[in-house]
């Protein structure tokens, strides 16, 4: 049951070459043009992948309207492949348990 269920979960992980750790952002930036429409109402929309590094370090990338929708869709399948990874892990140890409790009873029966 368990092995199946397993099995089921990484059959539905997305293609590895699609994924990307990060997060897309949105700010709203003045150009600093005193004649452009940002200076009295909303700024430009600008988009940003971030992603920070175990180091601390942070970086940035700015993204052209037309990759976030890719990009989003990758940092979405990264979440997806983490989240699966768990519960692969979660029922990875529930099966040394129940080996673990399989070898113990061999040797309590020997």
């Amino acid at each position: 049951m368990l092995i199946k269920q397993r099995n089921r979960l990484l059959r539905s992980l997305p293609s590895l070459d699609e994924i990307l750790r990060g997060s897309v952002f949105e700010r709203r930036r003045r150009c600093g043009k005193s004649y452009c429409h940002c200076a009295h109402g909303e700024g430009h929309r600008t988009f940003y992948l971030t992603v920070t590094f175990s180091s601390g370090k942070t970086e940035q990338i700015s993204l052209p309207q037309e990759l976030v929708p890719m990009v989003r869709r990758w940092v979405k399948n990264y979440r997806q492949c983490e989240k699966i990874l768990e519960d692969v892990s979660a029922i990875n140890r529930k099966l040394i348990r129940s080996e673990r409790k399989k070898i113990k009873n061999t040797k309590n029966n020997e």
